[in-house]
């Protein structure tokens, strides 16, 4: 499947035919706050988030990017990003989409210089792809999706994608803005081949109202969330532009 045919399919305006409104009034308290924060406009009927951003990413040292990420929380996503790699383009994307993720990387768009797929990947792709719904709050308003409180300040939520069904953590705070977000994610950080269920997350430093939704706007991720690990899983700041 072309990048072409995978943006195509995650940006496919489709209707679902959900009253989202009348669901919401179903939420409790602390989920109801947080997607109320992030949605001051009201509910959109846009059923996929194009996100523009700029930051650093650790491959061998801290390299500059800029990209654009696809995402649909039911379908998948697709980040494809320039990473400035000295004065080199690494130019790619990764994506997951129809239980298939992977990654394809190149230097002057045809050079390999990092292609990775098969299960292992794939279940990992399907992890970011839940992780990536923060940029889609409105469409969590699903019948599909299952919320839990674990506190005033602590919520999950979970929906069956393909295989992999782990709970999404979000810490909020008391106006129900999103400080942290974090889930257990099939992956193999450092490259170990040794795959695992490892803590990976986001702090959320600053957010941002776009086309009447709010989104992070600021932040920096990794695996070893909340850990001392942390220190080396973190991987990747980004800013939304």
């Amino acid at each position: 499947m072309t990048k072409e045919e995978i943006i195509k399919n995650l940006t496919n305006q489709e209707s679902d035919g959900i009253d989202r409104m009348e669901l919401l009034k179903t939420y409790p308290e602390p989920v109801s706050r947080y997607l109320r924060y992030h949605l001051p406009d009201g509910i959109p009927a846009v059923t996929h988030s194009i996100t523009p951003m700029k930051g650093i990413i650790k491959l061998v040292n801290w390299s500059q990017f800029k990209s654009v990420l696809y995402a649909n929380p039911f379908k998948g996503f697709l980040w494809e990003a320039t990473v400035k790699m000295g004065i080199l383009p690494v130019k790619g994307f990764d994506y997951f989409l129809e239980n298939q993720g992977a990654m394809q990387w190149t230097l002057f768009n045809f050079i390999p210089v990092n292609k990775a797929e098969g299960p292992d990947v794939t279940r990992s792709a399907e992890g970011r792809a839940m992780l990536e719904a923060l940029f889609t709050p409105h469409l969590l308003i699903h019948p599909k999706v299952k919320w839990e409180v674990i506190s005033e300040n602590e919520i999950t939520l979970s929906w069956d994608l393909y295989q992999e069904n782990k709970p999404l953590h979000l810490i909020i705070g008391e106006d129900g803005s999103l400080k942290k977000a974090f889930a257990e994610r099939w992956g193999n950080p450092g490259d170990t081949k040794i795959w695992d269920y490892i803590t990976f997350g986001v702090n959320v430093e600053s957010e941002v109202k776009r086309k009447g939704i709010v989104i992070p706007a600021k932040g920096n991720a990794g695996w070893w969330f909340g850990q001392k690990e942390y220190d080396d899983g973190e991987f990747f700041r980004f800013e939304v532009v």
